[in-house]
């Protein structure tokens, strides 16, 4: 599931869009960013899929090997460990996942070369190798090669990171979010599991569902203010030498901070510096920490800050 950090992200870059675009819509704008981030989740549908596409490139490489025109004994009788381990199978069998990649028209069908490649190098991998020498596997060791096929094979993989990005110029971003979807299903899957095991949700709960769209919101209505307070606080700097990006954190911030009763203080300042440091320039982080402090004092003393329960300052 998305963690906060991951929506600040989202709400930065439909910021950014919005303030570029001469037509400004809000509700439009609103709904880009729901769009945005219901991308993740499709990008985690596509993720957790590659493991369906290896299980088949297996099957494939020993239905081929079987019609050989004079097959080895090897080939007539292969070792079905990998393509009988219980975890991938539980993960092709999954009904909800089956239908979200109906739903979402994911299909890897004109790219089998590619995962038939992955198969081919993971056949000389030594963990792999010792796996298959196995006469039996518990479920926790069938998990673990999966987990490891999966970090090894797919979550490093440029092809895939190179088609995710040509897919959507976000997705390279939004790739971590959803690769820990996918370790984290792997993760919840149980001996006791079924098809009907359910995926990761988007959301931990409806007020991170909420949040997104609430802070663009907070931001756009109080901008005006917003940018008097960044300006008495900025005025030894002209404001053409302020990044875009800083003034569009530094204005996230103070939304926060004033709107945000449940978010503790520090962990605003905290987030919007890291962010900084990510999306802006190499000095920003100094920059917007010095002006955020003086902000939260400011807004302090007019009493603008109203944050609930025990540390949130």
């Amino acid at each position: 599931m998305l963690s906060r950090r991951h929506i600040r992200i989202k709400v930065l870059q439909a910021l950014y869009s919005y303030f570029r675009d001469d037509e400004r819509n809000q509700v439009q704008a609103i709904k880009a960013l729901q769009r945005s981030l219901d991308r993740i989740y499709e990008l985690y549908i596509w993720d957790l899929s590659t493991l369906r596409e290896l299980l088949k490139a297996a099957e494939e490489r020993i239905e081929i090997s079987r019609n050989k025109l004079r097959p080895t004994p090897e080939d007539i009788n292969p070792n079905l460990a990998f393509i009988h381990n219980k975890v991938l199978n539980l993960i092709h069998a999954n009904v909800r996942l089956s239908k979200q990649i109906e739903e979402r028209h994911v299909s890897w069908l004109e790219y089998n070369e590619q995962f038939k490649k992955i198969y081919t190098r993971l056949r000389e991998d030594e963990f792999y190798l010792r796996y298959m020498a196995q006469s039996e596997h518990t479920f926790a060791e069938d998990k673990k090669l999966v987990k490891y096929v999966y970090a090894t094979y797919i979550c490093a993989n440029e092809f895939l990171h190179q088609f995710y990005e040509d897919k959507n110029i976000h997705w390279a971003d939004d790739l971590d979010a959803a690769q820990m979807m996918t370790t984290k299903t792997i993760k919840t899957l149980k001996e006791s599991s079924d098809e009907f095991h359910g995926l990761v949700a988007l959301y931990k709960d409806k007020s991170d569902e909420e949040f997104g769209p609430l802070l663009f919101r907070k931001v756009l209505a109080n901008n005006v203010y917003y940018e008097k307070l960044i300006s008495e606080r900025t005025r030894n700097w002209e404001a053409d030498r302020i990044a875009i990006i800083d003034h569009l954190l530094m204005r996230m911030a103070l939304a926060e901070l004033t709107s945000f009763p449940e978010i503790p203080i520090k962990v605003t300042l905290n987030e919007y510096i890291e962010l900084s440091k990510e999306y802006s320039t190499p000095k920003s982080a100094i920059f917007i920490n010095g002006v955020l402090d003086k902000l939260v004092a400011d807004l302090k003393e007019k009493n603008e800050i109203a944050k609930v329960g025990r540390g949130l300052l």
